[in-house]
């Protein structure tokens, strides 16, 4: 039987490619192009190496699924809701998988790979992954279904950052000094926005509090206080963002809160706005 080891590698990595990307998408992160296209040319040689005669241990599940953790690690480093990411990430790269060996049979076989499939395994496994996601990811698909979700660009100081904000009416919190919507964000889904010191600064905010972090943050940082359920009195750090958008929409140079957890249970969005959609935002803070 004839290899062909540069085949298996480009579709491998195209869909290895595909698969992190959406996962991206829908778990609300920003996909950064170099570790992303880093991680699929791994994920490509990886499939090219289980190809090759003595090295079929690669394709086993736990195999298969240490090295999706990789790529997944590679593509987003280490945030919170790594598992659950993986997890996306494995079924998508399996429905990928799957997707181009039916259409390789499909045109090899001009339809007839259709009359030997067991349906009863295609449709549980259908159902399976269809129940997985529905339940892990099942607040960032309602968002989604709504209209909700919404792709949010924030720039500060020469960088930007890309993510997923989720349109809440019932986010009400306003800067005090202007009464401007505050935009929300997880702290870690900015991190192209950090500078090294900031970033190890930032990643002690949970356990700190902003009150700490702000003492050895440099300038362009301050204290937002905020109440919530169950919270009488908080504070969040912000900074003011030089401008954001949303959908491609200017939203003006807004506040950014900094939430030290992720904003969403399911992951599918990184940012909360309870305000105006376009350019009457930027009103706020003329």
């Amino acid at each position: 039987m004839v290899v062909y080891l540069d085949s298996i590698f480009l579709l491998n990595s195209a869909a290895d490619a595909a698969a992190l990307y959406a996962t991206a998408r829908l778990s609300g992160l920003p996909a950064a192009g170099r570790r992303l296209a880093a991680a699929a040319l791994l994920g490509g040689t990886y499939g090219a190496l289980c190809a090759l005669p003595g090295w079929g241990m690669l394709s086993s599940l736990p195999a298969q699924a240490c090295a999706a953790a990789g790529l997944v690690r590679l593509a987003f480093g280490r945030r919170e809701g790594f598992l659950r990411r993986v997890l996306l990430f494995f079924l998508l790269s399996c429905s990928l998988a799957g997707a181009l060996m039916a259409g390789a049979r499909l045109l090899r076989e001009r339809g007839g790979a259709l009359a030997g499939l067991d349906w009863r395994i295609f449709l549980l496994a259908g159902g399976g992954c269809f129940l997985l996601l529905s339940v892990v990811f099942r607040g960032g698909a309602r968002h989604s279904a709504a209209g909700q979700l919404r792709r949010c660009r924030i720039f500060r100081r020469g960088r930007e950052a890309e993510l997923t904000a989720l349109l809440d009416t019932g986010c009400t919190l306003t800067d005090g000094l202007s009464g401007a919507p505050v935009l929300t964000v997880h702290w870690a889904a900015l991190e192209s926005l950090w500078t090294p010191e900031e970033r190890a600064v930032l990643s002690q905010l949970e356990s700190e509090g902003a009150a700490r972090c702000l003492e050895r943050l440099g300038g362009g940082f301050r204290l937002l206080p905020y109440r919530a359920v169950g919270v009488r009195s908080g504070l969040l750090l912000c900074f003011k963002a030089d401008r954001a958008e949303l959908e491609g929409r200017s939203l003006g140079a807004v506040t950014v809160a900094l939430s030290p957890t992720p904003v969403s249970d399911g992951g599918g969005y990184a940012a909360l706005w309870g305000g105006e959609e376009g350019k009457e935002a930027e009103s706020y803070a003329a």
